[in-house]
């Protein structure tokens, strides 16, 4: 089978083109990444594209021959905002009828290539293991302040996600210290541990998210953060959170005594 990877910034697009290559996939992948060369061993065809254009995309992907394309990765916001000349006019007529969120640019660029005949598939189906599953996730569970602090950080989490922005927020004693905006998870993690120095993160996803490429994601790099910023407890959705590398993962929550808890959209915490 043909594939055809967008892939952006950081560890997930590694790890869907390793296991792109183990499925024995043919694949092209348009890397809008500064180290192209991190995939050239798992591709059949790598470009490298240093500024989005939609136009060269879709051409790369007809001419491989893919129908199928995955879409995983982090492009900059600042890209957007600073470069919109050097892009191709495929590209700025969605940027510009779009607005500037997440959810609203990925779903303008979905739909351009799905007019070409081009199916998006889920990242998650190729890797399902790295879906994150409920309840105790680590070796040391959350304390009770932490689980409360985890359920009022859902509380706000349900009031910014449907405004597109604060997917993440940190709580320190049942008070919210930091909430994510543009700048990202890991952040807003140092964020709240300057202002802070101690408390929970909580991640989750808003309900008119696609599954098929914007799910959220956490990896070891969230972790060392919160080391950093003295943050003891992580919550992520269950069924709708990708952990990276989780061998990785959950050894070094351990070695941090960061306990690493899966939530429902209800708030219930089982044990």
């Amino acid at each position: 089978m043909n594939t055809a990877l967008i892939a952006g910034q950081g560890i997930l697009p590694v790890e869907i083109a390793k296991k792109l290559r183990k499925l024995q996939n043919e694949t092209l992948i348009l890397a809008l990444r500064d180290d192209p060369e991190e995939l050239a061993s798992y591709s059949s065809r790598l470009v490298h594209m240093k500024t989005p254009n939609l136009g060269q995309g879709v051409r790369e992907i007809k001419s491989f021959g893919a129908d199928k394309v995955i879409m995983a990765g982090r492009i900059p916001k600042k890209v957007i905002y600073c470069l919109p000349l050097l892009f191709d006019r495929l590209t700025r007529s969605v940027l510009k009828e779009a607005l500037h969120d997440d959810h609203s640019l990925l779903g303008a660029v979905v739909k351009v290539l799905e007019s070409e005949g081009i199916e998006v598939i889920p990242y998650w189906q190729i890797l399902p293991e790295f879906i994150a599953s409920q309840g105790k996730l680590s070796e040391r569970s959350p304390t009770g302040q932490e689980l409360r602090d985890i359920d009022y950080g859902m509380k706000i989490l349900r009031i910014t996600l449907p405004c597109s922005f604060g997917q993440a927020v940190c709580v320190a004693d049942g008070a919210v210290v930091a909430v994510e905006a543009m700048e990202g998870t890991d952040k807003m993690i140092i964020r709240a541990g300057e202002l802070a120095g101690h408390g929970t993160a909580v991640k989750m996803m808003r309900e008119d998210q696609d599954m098929r490429y914007d799910l959220p994601t956490v990896g070891t790099r969230t972790l060392e953060n919160m080391k950093k910023a003295g943050l003891t407890c992580l919550a992520v959705e269950a069924g709708k959170t990708l952990i990276l590398e989780p061998e990785k993962f959950f050894a070094l929550a351990d070695k941090y005594h960061i306990a690493v808890w899966g939530i429902n959209n209800d708030g219930v915490h089982s044990k």
